[in-house]
């Protein structure tokens, strides 16, 4: 059998085909919003579900993020969860630097020289969001927020304020490249008491939203096809929805 396809495949159409990242300011729902997925299991990192009913397994460190996966490929019980949730994939990356450092004998993760322990952490992240995906289920990332100024070509200041992920840059480069859905979880913007996802680019007069989506098109830098609505109310059959609407032509 050759290697070269003879036909091009039909687009995936399950959300366990993809990965996501959801993030937004601290208590607007994250976990929460997570905990609606089918049958959802976190690997938590911060005691994000401990108000609600949630299946968890405590990671304080990067070997028990190493016996967590080990435990999803040869536990017999993993296999009734559908969903799993890194809450928050911030905390994770700290716990692997650290990792690194111990074994290296470092202080600090830069002290490799020539980003060398930057580069084993993003080798080994990237490493362990393949075996992730090789679960068969949807995964889902969570992260704080960070907002910094934006500035001009001059390193001047614009006014307006840039919102991403809390992720340094050695992990944001291998998780925003990785994952096929950023999401920025917030309150509605005409209803306070409403929140919802975003899921496309945001730019207003204040404001630089950082979104994305698995099949949007773009032109000078603004979104123009989405495959989802740019606003989604926080749960997963509203997502689940708009998802099979996009992605399946509603069936």
């Amino acid at each position: 059998m050759g290697i070269i396809p003879t036909d091009p495949h039909e687009p995936k159409t399950s959300m366990t085909d993809y990965l996501w990242l959801v993030y937004g300011p601290p208590k607007i729902g994250k976990s929460t919003f997570c905990n609606t997925w089918p049958n959802a299991l976190f690997a938590a990192t911060e005691p994000g579900t401990s108000a609600m009913r949630a299946a968890d397994v405590a990671i304080n460190s990067w070997t028990d993020f190493e016996n967590f996966l080990e435990a999803l490929r040869k536990e017999k019980s993993a296999a009734k969860y559908k969903t799993l949730v890194v809450d928050t994939v911030d905390n994770l990356w700290s716990f692997l630097c650290n990792h690194i450092c111990k074994v290296q004998g470092w202080e600090h993760i830069s002290e490799g020289g020539y980003a060398k322990g930057y580069n084993i952490a993003e080798v080994k992240l990237t490493n362990a969001i393949a075996e992730l995906r090789s679960f068969g289920k949807a995964v889902v990332f969570v992260s704080h927020e960070r907002k910094t100024r934006e500035l001009d070509s001059d390193g001047n200041t614009t006014g307006s304020v840039f919102i991403t992920s809390n992720l340094p840059n050695s992990a944001r480069k291998v998780i925003h490249g990785n994952v096929d859905f950023i999401f920025r979880a917030e309150h509605h913007p005409d209803d306070s008491t409403k929140r919802v996802v975003r899921t496309s680019p945001h730019r207003g007069d204040k404001e630089i939203v950082e979104c994305g989506s698995r099949g949007s098109e773009y032109k000078n830098g603004k979104p123009t096809k989405a495959p989802l609505p740019e606003l989604i109310d926080m749960s997963f059959p509203s997502l689940q929805q708009a998802f099979k609407q996009s992605f399946t032509n509603g069936e």
